[in-house]
């Protein structure tokens, strides 16, 4: 189903595309709960942000949240997703004035950190910096990946999050597999600059830049003809086949592993 299709279903609908693992629809259901996600944070915050915090940053928490702990949630209607969203941004906004140290004593209506809505994807062994430091990359993870041009992400979203093959993705977007091939390419490193933190119209034009880049282009080629071929595909093993750019052909693998994560876990 189009994007425009997806914007004319009814929030209980969206619900169930998400839970099929429909193509866009849980991007659609953020996009129409933001309203929601935004009023939420502002009224917690007021006009006296405790600890820096802004509500942007609550709100990109408990859409991470949301995204992480969708396959807890039971409810079919509207009013049910709508509850259930302002207890995770609930949930995260006492999170994040207890770690800021700004908690105040009156918060009756918090829910117990040890609720189901509170509780992140942190594994037991990580310790609470290492607990922070990972979903503080997720979160940024998830934002950057929604902001990407609509093409390359929905190239990705098909490719990485949906298992699409490159053909697959041809017929969908009416595009020729070499064009599918630069969407996919440009995606990843598109999220590469942004979660180091540099521009990326910053790349170097040098002739040994370019030449690299041109390497690691086809190794990447090479890559995603194996992964639809089935083959397994260990990232340590796999750049060694290419001594000559593997410091940025191992980079990019880094983020297209991290991009797998994203895809929430079933509620089967």
């Amino acid at each position: 189903m189009s994007p425009s299709s997806l914007s004319e279903l009814s929030i209980e609908a969206l619900l169930h595309r998400v839970r099929e693992g429909e193509q866009g629809a849980w991007e659609e259901l953020l996009r129409r709960s933001q309203d929601d996600l935004d009023g939420g944070a502002a009224r917690r915050i007021g006009r006296s942000p405790p600890g820096g915090i802004r509500p942007s940053d609550v709100t990109q928490e408990a859409a991470l949240a949301a995204f992480q702990r969708f396959a807890s949630f039971r409810g079919t209607t509207e009013g049910e997703w709508r509850v259930w969203l302002e207890q995770v941004l609930h949930s995260r906004w006492v999170d994040m004035l207890r770690r800021a140290g700004t908690q105040k004593r009156d918060d009756g209506g918090a829910l117990p950190l040890d609720a189901p809505e509170a509780q992140g994807v942190p594994a037991p062994q990580r310790s609470p910096s290492q607990v922070s430091f990972h979903q503080e990359e997720w979160r940024r993870l998830l934002t950057y990946f929604y902001e990407l041009p609509d093409a390359q992400s929905e190239a990705l979203s098909l490719y990485h999050l949906h298992g699409s093959t490159v053909e697959g993705i041809t017929e969908r977007l009416g595009r020729s597999n070499d064009a599918v091939d630069s969407l996919l390419r440009r995606g990843l490193r598109t999220l590469r600059a942004r979660m180091q933190g540099t521009a990326e119209g910053e790349s170097d034009e040098s002739p040994q830049a370019v030449l690299t880049r041109n390497q690691v282009d086809a190794a990447l080629s090479v890559y995603f003809r194996r992964r639809e071929e089935g083959k397994p595909l260990e990232i340590d093993t796999f750049v060694a086949e290419f001594p000559d750019c593997a410091d940025e052909l191992r980079g990019l693998l880094h983020w297209l592993e991290k991009l797998r994560s994203l895809q929430p876990p079933s509620s089967s």
